[in-house]
């Protein structure tokens, strides 16, 4: 079983979010780890990489998740089928006290 946490910010702005395309601060909460989510719909990540390769030369974001729309919802349905694949791919957060 797992949870998932959105940011407390979210609460109230939930179209803005949804029409800036990312989101960070999402966590997934299992009995084994904790994963920090970046989540991101297609057209706002193509931007962001466009702007980062042209200003840095590369893009790289640890636990990138993308989704058609930034809503719970679609969040909620892309963290359910990671979870059948026990979250590979993703990052854990360091353990307490590590």
């Amino acid at each position: 079983m797992y949870e998932v946490r959105f940011p407390d910010y979210l609460t109230g702005y939930e179209l803005e979010t949804e029409a800036k395309g990312c989101l960070v601060g999402v966590q997934v909460v299992s009995p084994l780890a904790v994963y920090d989510l970046t989540i991101y719909d297609p057209v706002r990540l193509g931007q962001d990489v466009a702007a980062e390769v042209e200003s840095d030369g590369y893009f790289t974001e640890t636990n990138l998740v993308v989704v058609p729309r930034v809503t719970r919802e679609d969040i909620t349905r892309a963290v359910a089928a990671m979870a059948q694949c026990d979250f590979a791919g993703l990052k854990p957060e360091p353990a307490q006290g590590a």
